[in-house]
């Protein structure tokens, strides 16, 4: 890993350098090679990575630390999520472990609703972007650059519906001057209902209660007892993917669309994003 490391002209701390990594993440380092962030809530759901992982580990440790459970645990427990590897991934895996451990014996009862809440995962591996939600038990993958936009949870006991919004750009930095513009947006909406549902055309009627109608033409690509896979557009401006999927008590509704001069392009990239839906169920 290159990192660009500046002197810190500091009066109280003239020994101290500071450190950019390749993710653009900028912390300080002592003389003993301890990292110091800023313990403050700079939290967007950004994707931990390999090459930012010790400052990803420590900003989460201070967060903690400083009173922001629900960001710092977010931070340790997408740690927790990324491959297995040797080196220093594995190391810091191992770490993030033993703090989750002693936020669990701290918190006590009240973790359960702290984990709740800091559902939302996300890694880099390689030139994609993996978010999972551990709640509600899925996982996908976004070929390039995504940033949670909004996400809405309501229910608990026997029903539980979350509801997810994410902006997705497949080249160039999401950090970049106009923040604001995607090539694309995700909507998953998820519910854990208090039985098992009958079949995937309950589920579909269901969606369509809470989506209502619009004017799109489908073209079915799969359809089966778990998973309905649908391509659709408006003829003229918008194109996307809608995606139902069925486990048990949970029922899934996964949408994405696009729109404007790229659209050709993008729609094979969000078809590749579609076919990564996964849901982690026992067989």
């Amino acid at each position: 890993m290159t990192l660009l490391v500046q002197s810190v002209a500091l009066a109280q701390m003239p020994d101290w350098i500071m450190v950019r990594d390749p993710d653009g993440n900028r912390y300080y380092v002592d003389p003993n090679g301890k990292i110091y962030t800023s313990g403050k809530p700079e939290f967007d759901y950004k994707a931990v990575s390999e090459s930012g992982v010790a400052f990803y580990f420590n900003q989460g440790v201070e967060l903690l630390k400083g009173g922001y459970k629900f960001e710092g645990l977010s931070l340790l427990k997408s740690i927790m999520a990324m491959p297995s590897t040797a080196g220093k991934t594995s190391d810091y895996r191992s770490k993030a472990s033993f703090e989750i451990n002693r936020l669990i014996k701290k918190e006590g009862d009240r973790y359960a609703e702290l984990d709740r809440n800091a559902s939302i995962l996300l890694y880099r591996q390689e030139e994609a972007v993996v978010l999972i939600n551990d709640l509600m038990r899925y996982r996908i993958e976004f070929p390039g650059e995504a940033t949670v936009l909004r996400r809405r949870t309501r229910g608990n006991g026997k029903y539980r519906y979350y509801g997810l919004l994410a902006g997705v750009r497949f080249s160039g930095s999401i950090a970049g001057s106009d923040s604001s513009a995607y090539d694309a947006l995700l909507a998953i909406d998820s519910e854990r209902f208090p039985s098992n549902i009958s079949n995937m055309t309950a589920l579909k009627n269901n969606w369509a209660k809470n989506l209502g109608a619009d004017s799109f033409q489908r073209t079915p690509l799969h359809t089966g007892e778990r998973e309905d896979l649908t391509r659709f557009d408006d003829g003229a401006d918008y194109g996307g993917f809608e995606g139902f999927y069925l486990r048990g008590r949970y029922g899934y509704c996964v949408r994405i669309i696009t729109a404007g001069s790229e659209r050709a392009k993008n729609m094979a990239l969000m078809e590749k994003m579609m076919q990564s839906f996964r849901l982690s169920f026992p067989d």
